[in-house]
């Protein structure tokens, strides 16, 4: 059965492309497992959008992690989707896709707290 997974992330670089709806932010990172030692490393993608002048309190977010324990061919992997809070910089969502070695986490919930560097990505429930 799937364990919770907890990763301390280091962020590698962010970079902000703004255009007529908002920007866009692209960031990447390496981590490690707090309990297993797995690495990876972590690409996303978040969207910053106004709507008429309003802005909205959050941004869309989409990030994959790919593990680095693998020999040949694509890397274990999983997608995040879920929002990014434009004040406190915490993100909140589910993993939305899997490679194979990670489906039982299709479904869970993931939280990043920002100040923590902390990701933790639970495995669905039921």
């Amino acid at each position: 059965m799937a364990t919770t997974l907890s990763f301390t992330l280091t962020l590698l670089f962010t970079d902000e492309v703004k255009d007529s709806g908002g920007n866009w932010q692209y960031a990447s990172a390496t981590g490690k497992e707090s309990t297993t030692g797995a690495v990876i490393q972590l690409i996303a993608t978040k969207r910053q959008v106004h709507s008429a002048g309003v802005p909205f309190p959050a941004s869309a977010l989409t990030a994959t992690l790919m593990f680095a324990e693998h020999g040949t061919g694509v890397s274990p992997n999983m997608t995040l989707q879920g929002v990014h809070d434009l004040k406190s910089n915490d993100e909140t969502g589910s993993v939305s896709a899997a490679s194979p070695t990670h489906a039982d986490y299709i479904g869970g919930a993931f939280a990043f707290d920002s100040k923590k560097g902390l990701l933790t990505i639970s495995p669905r429930k039921g």
